[in-house]
């Protein structure tokens, strides 16, 4: 099933704030997708908003993914001009998700549907890899919704939707105070509207939700391993070992692991042997760290191999991907001679921008701004 944050932000076009200043904002904040939702400004306006958005996005790593609601066409235009988004969210009388993926550069789209009734979470179009789940209330975001679920609409919602391997999306008038409930119910994610925009300080709100998903599906079982990965600077080490210290488990950093194998630094091996040499003994040394549970911090192109994924499920570890802003992370790590792929910020971004839908395969810790020792404590409260 497709791996969402908890909290799920959407633009507001209502706002004297532009869209894609919205999405600039939310991304610095944290989060890691965004929905684009331009109604009820007309096709020209939404294109510019959206334009700006993506190439913003791509400009800073990839960061916030940035899923289209409705606006098929507009998804056209982007992936024509090398934006394709994240994503493309359909309503019922919408292009079908099936259509949608066969146009020019939408073939590696995740596609989202909206449902609200039985009928409609019953068959959702099995392009779509995600779906959102009511309304729960009513909202005076969208004054044309359906009738509220409720929560036992949304738990019947939920169950057909997972049974379906669809991530459901809980929509509709949510506040904080519904995410334990909205988890509980089966939801994957809570998109918020009014809440996320209204908030003096959304980064919180979204750690707040976070730890709430937390609460019912921790992020990994007790004496399970774990594997961190994500882009260079956004703190796997640290994390990594506090993580272990207060699991009691071995932590491994596989770059340590392969300076101490080879005897000579991580930049030599570049600088001598290449990126593809490197790659290789990334394979060859991480099944050993694997055999008993511990943490194990990755490179950041280490996931980008299908045979350290496999191996790493395989083994039975949880891989979590440490989702920190890039710019945040080219911050801590901006021509630091230990790190041969930090030296330019263009080039770190288009790598961070390139291994990020590998990274996007498996769960999401959001620091949200926060020390690794608050995402530590909090992960192991969630028992």
């Amino acid at each position: 099933m497709l791996h969402l944050p908890p909290l799920y932000p959407i633009t507001d076009a209502s706002r004297p704030e532009s869209l894609s200043a919205q999405i600039r904002r939310l991304g610095e904040a944290g989060f890691p997708l965004v929905q684009f939702r331009g109604k009820p400004l007309d096709a020209k306006a939404q294109w510019l908003e959206l334009r700006a958005a993506l190439a913003d996005a791509a400009a800073n790593g990839g960061w916030p993914f940035i899923c289209v609601n409705d606006r098929a066409d507009l998804t056209l235009l982007a992936a024509r001009e090398g934006l394709a988004p994240w994503g493309l969210h359909l309503g019922q009388g919408d292009l079908p998700a099936a259509e949608a993926l066969r146009l020019p550069g939408l073939n590696g789209c995740h596609i989202g549907a909206s449902t609200h009734v039985p009928a409609e979470w019953e068959a959702v179009d099995p392009a779509c890899d995600h779906a959102g789940v009511g309304p729960f209330r009513g909202t005076a975001t969208k004054s044309d919704h359906a009738t509220p679920i409720g929560l036992e609409g949304l738990r019947a919602g939920c169950a057909a939707l997972r049974a379906q391997g669809l991530a459901p999306i809980a929509i509709g008038g949510l506040g904080p105070a519904d995410a334990k409930a909205c988890f509980e119910a089966g939801a994957e994610a809570l998109a918020m509207v009014g809440e996320v925009h209204q908030s003096t300080d959304p980064a919180s709100l979204g750690w707040e939700i976070q730890q709430a998903r937390w609460q019912i599906r921790p992020p990994f079982r007790r004496g399970q391993g774990i594997v961190l990965l994500g882009g260079s600077g956004a703190g796997k080490s640290t994390l990594g070992r506090l993580l272990a210290q207060r699991l009691g488990l071995p932590f491994h950093d596989l770059d340590d692991v392969i300076e101490a194998d080879q005897g000579v630094p991580v930049s030599a091996i570049f600088a001598g042997r290449g990126e593809g040499a490197f790659r290789s003994l990334e394979s060859a040394l991480l099944p050993a760290l694997l055999t008993t549970p511990a943490v194990v911090a990755l490179g950041g192109g280490a996931w980008e191999a299908p045979a350290n994924r496999e191996v790493v499920i395989a083994a039975g570890f949880a891989p979590l991907w440490l989702a920190e802003p890039p710019a945040r992370a080219w911050g801590r790590v901006s021509r630091d001679p230990r790190r041969p792929l930090a030296q330019d910020r263009g080039a770190f971004m288009a790598r961070c921008a390139a291994r990020a839908a590998a990274w996007s395969l498996t769960p999401a810790l959001l620091p949200f701004g926060r020390s690794p020792e608050d995402l530590v404590s909090a992960m192991m409260t969630a028992w």
